[in-house]
C-alpha cells in the first residue's frame, strides 16, 4: 500500500509539472522582500479577490517557482487542474505543432491555454525565450485571458521593462491584476 501511495503522489507530481508536492505554502520560508509575493499567491488561490491575473518578477532562486507550485497545489486540493508550465517548454510544444507528424495544431494549442480556466507560466523570457515571435504568442494568450478575466500567473526573472507593454498593461489594470516584485535574495546561495 505504502508503494502505491508513492507512485500515485509521482504520477500526480508529474502529471502537476511539479519539482516537489513539498513546495507548498505551509512550507515556503519568507525571508524578507518575499512577503508580498506570497500574499499575493495566497490572495490569488484564495478566489477572494475581484482580480484574476498576476505578474511576479524578481531575481532567481527567489521562490517564484516555489509559489507557482503551491498554488498548483492549492488548486488540485480544490478540485481544479492546472499545470506549471514554462515559456520556453510551451513555445517549443507549440513550435512542435508546425510539424507534419504534430497531433494537435498550432491554433488548437495556442487556443488550449489561451482559454484555460486556470494557466500558470512560469520563467517568461528565460534561456533565451522572448524572441519577438514568442512574446507575440504570449500577447495572444494573456489578452485573451484578460478578456475574458481568466486565473492566470505569470512569473519572470527579467526587469519588468524588458518585457512588452501590451503583456504588462494587462497586469496593471487593477480590477483584473497584479504586479508584483519579489525582493527576496537567491535562496539557493545558502
Amino acid at each position: 500500500m505504502v508503494e502505491e501511495e508513492i507512485d500515485r503522489r509521482e504520477q500526480l507530481r508529474k502529471s502537476l509539472k511539479l519539482s516537489s508536492l513539498d513546495n507548498t505554502f505551509d512550507n515556503f520560508k519568507p525571508v524578507k522582500g518575499t512577503e508580498k509575493a506570497l500574499k499575493a499567491f495566497k490572495d490569488l488561490v484564495s478566489f477572494e479577490t475581484e482580480w484574476k491575473m498576476l505578474l511576479c518578477y524578481g531575481g532567481v532562486g527567489n521562490g517564484k517557482t516555489h509559489l507557482c507550485e503551491a498554488t498548483s497545489i492549492e488548486l488540485y486540493k480544490k478540485g481544479m487542474f492546472c499545470r506549471v508550465m514554462t515559456m520556453p517548454k510551451m513555445m517549443h510544444t507549440l513550435k512542435q505543432t508546425m510539424d507534419d507528424d504534430s497531433t494537435i495544431s498550432f491554433d488548437e494549442l495556442l487556443t488550449m491555454w489561451s482559454e484555460a480556466d486556470y494557466l500558470i507560466m512560469d520563467d517568461v523570457g528565460m534561456g533565451g525565450s522572448g524572441t519577438a515571435w514568442e512574446y507575440g504568442q504570449l500577447e495572444v494568450i494573456v489578452v485573451t485571458r484578460y478578456r475574458d478575466r481568466l486565473f492566470t500567473i505569470l512569473t519572470t526573472n527579467r526587469d519588468i521593462t524588458e518585457l512588452p507593454e501590451r503583456i504588462t498593461s494587462r497586469f496593471r489594470d487593477p480590477a483584473v491584476g497584479r504586479i508584483v516584485l519579489n525582493e527576496g535574495a537567491d535562496f539557493r546561495k545558502r
